[in-house]
């Protein structure tokens, strides 16, 4: 996978121009530079997986349990960052996209209630590593109180991230949702994409990865 990211990455960066900017003017920041973006039949996590990396900008995905994997097709000229994310909600229009607090979610229109809206009443941890902070943050009475709710257990575990070894996270969170809450880790650790997925077999998973 990441691979096809690394090669999706230099498509998208082949068509990559500066705007041009008077004597004195500031430069432009990444999310203002103009581009143009063509690619078919892409799915839209790696895409997405792409963009976060490319644009240094935390994106979190929560994936439509009725279409699992999205195709994008774009074809898009003199484009910036949030016009490259109305074309791929208008090339998929079951999703939507916001920002929130300076990180992208991509969420499906007609999602309805989601475990990712849990409030989060007190999140605290130190010094662990990605993998364990997802983990106790799951482990929360409330999250735990609405999975159950709704017929919703965690898959087993991924192995863990040989990135994350080494990491050492601290939050101290309180008035928040389960999903900003995972756009915290995913922006502390560097991952900068997450995924949200729930499964027919009444499972989910969240992984967050990075190019």
């Amino acid at each position: 996978m990441r691979h096809k990211l690394k090669g999706l990455a230099s498509i998208i960066a082949i068509a990559c121009a500066w705007t041009s900017v008077g004597s004195g003017q500031q430069r432009p920041g990444k999310t203002t530079t103009v581009r143009e973006v063509q690619l078919k039949g892409i799915e839209m996590a790696h895409l997405l997986a792409v963009l976060a990396a490319d644009y240094g900008v935390t994106i979190g995905l929560e994936v439509d349990p009725n279409k699992p994997n999205s195709q994008i097709t774009l074809e898009l000229r003199n484009v910036i960052f949030p016009q490259i994310l109305d074309g791929i909600v208008q090339s998929e229009p079951r999703y939507q996209w916001r920002e929130n607090d300076g990180c992208i979610e991509v969420l499906p229109v007609n999602g309805g209630l989601s475990l990712l809206d849990t409030p989060i009443r007190s999140f605290q941890v130190k010094d662990v590593n990605r993998d364990l902070a997802i983990n106790r943050l799951l482990s929360l009475p409330e999250v735990q109180a609405l999975a159950l709710s709704m017929n919703l257990r965690p898959r087993p575990p991924h192995p863990p991230s040989e990135r994350a070894k080494d990491e050492k996270l601290s939050f101290d969170l309180s008035g928040v949702t389960l999903r900003q809450a995972l756009n915290r880790i995913a922006e502390d650790s560097g991952a900068k994409f997450w995924v949200f997925r729930r499964y027919p077999d009444g499972t989910f998973e969240i992984i967050l990865s990075c190019c």
